[in-house]
């Protein structure tokens, strides 16, 4: 099936799928299920490569096939005479041992260390840093989730780390395998903002700062008018919810921590609780320059995505 007849088809499907009921969208989807077979990375990708089909260079469509690269296709545009294959200019660019990527994405999947997921894959420890990186760069940063219904949000402060540098920046003394820091100021720490709906929606930005203005720009573009946000006493979301329309339900300093048997913040809270467990625990840390990278693969794990999934995230 060519790429018009493909794109024309899946239009089609998704207008019917739309129509279905709950029900019957989880009949369609245990029948693919049960015609999926083993497909490779590089099978996987091809199809999202056709989609676009333009030049990685100069975003030309005028192409053509330029011969194979092992069991690779290899293009070369009409516009700028350069040749490519489907992953130029990807995250996957000038990466070897393809067949073993499905593997490591189940390592990612499962939240192995690099030394569980090298052993698994039978790479070196080296490769393992660098794939993980590059399957999540094309995600860190990408917090464009729509959030509805029943909102949580809170903002938690992380140590700034410079783990894994040769030479420290920053002027402090070193802390002993990040060691304690004064909580009662946000010096030397990293904000981040961390909203989740009923709908397990997530959107975990990085903040420039702990400030209402910052908060507002990373959370307003994302909530549903006429939701529900329920957030602590910070006055930062009392704005974006009179802007957004919406009903506003405050839990102040831990006084109140249910409102009429719905409205809570524990959700968010404990989003949080096993965000941080997870990096300062199995993780040891993580570098602040890589945070991003670790936020977008926490929100990969809590939409639950599989190792193909992962894949074309990573793809981009």
């Amino acid at each position: 099936m060519n790429t018009k007849s493909f794109v024309s088809k899946l239009n089609q499907i998704t207008k019917q799928l739309s129509s279905m009921t709950p029900a019957q969208r989880e009949i369609v989807h245990q029948s693919i299920q049960a015609l999926e077979t083993e497909i490779s990375s590089d099978e996987l990708i091809q199809p999202l490569f056709d989609l676009s089909s333009q030049c990685p260079h100069c975003g030309s469509a005028q192409l053509k096939k330029w011969g194979m690269s092992g069991a690779i296709q290899r293009y070369r545009c009409k516009g700028c005479h350069k040749t490519f294959n489907n992953k130029t200019n990807t995250p996957f660019a000038r990466l070897h041992k393809s067949h073993l990527w499905e593997d490591y994405a189940r390592c990612m999947q499962l939240r192995l260390t690099l030394r569980e997921a090298a052993e698994v894959c039978g790479i070196n420890l080296k490769t393992a840093f660098l794939w993980r990186h590059r399957f999540l760069v094309a995600q860190a940063g990408k917090n464009d989730d729509k959030l509805s219904g029943i909102i949580e949000v809170d903002e938690f402060f992380l140590a700034y780390s410079e783990k894994g540098s040769n030479a420290l920046t920053d002027l402090r003394q070193p802390r002993k395998r990040g060691g304690d820091i004064d909580k009662r100021t946000k010096e030397g720490q990293v904000a981040v903002l961390l909203s989740i709906d009923r709908s397990n929606h997530m959107i975990n930005p990085m903040l420039a700062a702990d400030t209402t203005a910052e908060i507002s720009a990373n959370l307003t573009d994302n909530i549903t008018e006429n939701s529900v946000i329920c957030s602590d006493g910070s006055w930062s979301y009392v704005a974006i919810a009179k802007q957004k329309h919406c009903d506003h339900k405050r839990l102040i300093n831990g006084k109140i921590r249910v409102i009429d048997e719905v409205y809570h913040i524990q959700t968010v809270n404990g989003a949080i609780a096993n965000f941080k467990g997870w990096v300062n625990g199995k993780m040891k840390g993580v570098a602040t320059k890589y945070l991003s990278n670790y936020l977008a693969w926490f929100r990969e794990s809590n939409a639950k995505l599989d190792k193909q999934q992962i894949l074309v995230a990573a793809y981009g």
